[in-house]
């Protein structure tokens, strides 16, 4: 039996049978949105979000909770999160002028499976998450605008923490040359069921020469512990300074965070423009340059990594040719290179259909053949029974939707979840016919790399360990 979808409105308003938000934008000096989650936000800690665009064209810092919808189980998560947030899209009323990404936005993400195997380490990430902040700090370019989410009968509450925002943010400057507090010392690292995962790898492999699928998306973690509490303010900073083109983000729930930098955009939507983007097919970086072009030359002519990108490809424009009057892509991919790892990528564009929602087509895309696998329904089941694991939320779709129903998803890869002095590292690999399961294991510590290096602990783990 599944779990209806919940919508919480702290505290409840109503005009009408409608839900009423009040929306106060205030363009502010541009600040360090860092400083702003950690200085501001120790006034919100346990709900504080953070999302950065590659290139850090657009941050956006949400502090505290006005609105929120939450599910369990129910399939139509996507569906029903968008009608409620339609609900009181319609109803919002906006102070000020508000350029996008401002105003009420709702931000959050989902579970990869909720029908999958559930652990408690999960517990406070539920099968769908999206709030509006109490407050947004939205930096764009060399502006940005400080926003005040209310609801309507909300102008009784006390104006102590308001004016405790107000004065943190008038300090910040100050503040911003301030020392973070030093971040923990990993003391143990593991790579719990090493041998059981490459075992999955080359049953999957067997299964895949088999005819019964295309290709399946296996996944794995690691675990850290520390002498101290893993604090996400340092870990953002570290990600923001080392991992330039992707999508760094943060989203706290129950005292855990949810943390991490993907290169890997789900959808995006301004307007009538649709825009995603395929990426699957690895490699390591090389020491030196001509190295690493080598590297990448022989990636474009991996028969193993082509395939995999070509089922991506090819999924990803049936599902956008559904929402899109035309798609659009290259006729080769590119090369994407990040700081430890180089992809095949391939945009794809296409100009949506008047009726295409954005959550829809995130529920149509999720999870791609570079997540999941191909057919769809038949990875999915392997991963149920090959993996030794509750994936929660890596892999699925975060982001943000705006009052315009624009916005931003990515899948959520090359993340961690922090609780106290524990820190679970997650990373996948593409599995087709070709895949060999020792350089599968090795490219997935390969993809734990940039976590380990944002927790200070860039270090090959002594062996399996426990589990």
């Amino acid at each position: 039996m599944t779990n209806p979808l919940i919508v919480s409105v702290k505290p409840a308003a109503a005009r009408g049978g409608r839900t009423v938000l009040r929306s106060t934008v205030t363009p502010v000096e541009r600040t360090d949105p860092a400083v702003f989650f950690s200085r501001v936000g120790r006034l919100f800690q346990g709900s504080r979000f953070f999302w950065s665009e590659p290139d850090r064209k657009l941050v956006l810092v949400g502090l505290g909770e006005a609105f929120c919808i939450e599910s369990g189980e129910g399939a139509d998560r996507f569906g029903e999160a968008d009608r409620r947030w339609r609900q009181l899209a319609a109803a919002v009323e906006i102070e000020g002028e508000a350029p996008a990404g401002t105003g009420p936005v709702l931000f959050g993400g989902f579970a990869f499976d909720p029908s999958g195997r559930r652990e408690a380490l999960w517990r406070h990430f539920p099968s769908a998450k999206l709030t509006v902040p109490r407050y947004l700090l939205t930096v764009r370019g060399d502006r940005a605008w400080l926003t005040e989410n209310r609801p309507e009968t909300d102008e009784r509450e006390s104006g102590g923490r308001d004016e405790a925002v107000r004065l943190s943010f008038s300090g910040l400057s100050a503040a911003a040359g301030e020392p973070e507090p030093r971040s923990p010392v990993v003391i143990h690292a593991e790579e719990p069921g090493a041998d059981r995962w490459t075992a999955a790898v080359a049953r999957a492999v067997s299964a895949i020469r088999a005819g019964r699928l295309d290709k399946v998306v296996l996944a794995r973690r690691m675990m850290l512990r520390a002498d101290g509490p893993f604090r996400p303010e340092p870990v953002l900073r570290r990600l923001l300074a080392e991992q330039p083109n992707t999508y760094v983000f943060a989203v706290e729930s129950g005292g855990s965070c949810f943390i991490g930098a993907t290169p890997e955009r789900l959808i995006q939507k301004r307007g009538y423009r649709l825009a995603t983007l395929s990426l699957a097919g690895s490699a390591a970086r090389g020491a030196t340059a001509e190295e690493d072009a080598r590297i990448g030359e022989r990636l474009f002519r991996d028969g193993k990594n082509l395939l995999e990108h070509a089922l991506a490809v090819d999924m990803i424009r049936s599902v956008l040719a559904r929402f899109c009057t035309d798609v659009r892509l290259p006729d080769a991919p590119l090369l994407h290179k990040l700081k430890d790892i180089q992809h095949l990528l391939t945009p794809i564009e296409g100009d949506a259909r008047g009726d295409a929602s954005l959550l829809a087509v995130v529920d149509a895309l999720h999870p791609t053949p570079a997540l999941g696998g191909m057919p769809k329904a038949e990875a999915l089941a392997m991963i149920r029974e090959m993996e030794d694991m509750d994936r929660g939320w890596y892999a699925a779709p975060i982001g943000w939707i705006d009052w315009r129903m624009d916005g931003e998803f990515a899948a959520a890869i090359r993340s961690a979840l922090l609780r106290g002095d524990e820190a679970v590292l997650f990373a996948g690999c593409g599995i087709v016919g070709d895949s060999d399961p020792e350089a599968e294991l090795l490219e997935t510590r390969l993809k734990f790399r940039p976590m380990l290096s944002a927790l200070g602990a860039l270090q090959e783990p002594g062996g399996e360990g426990s589990g």
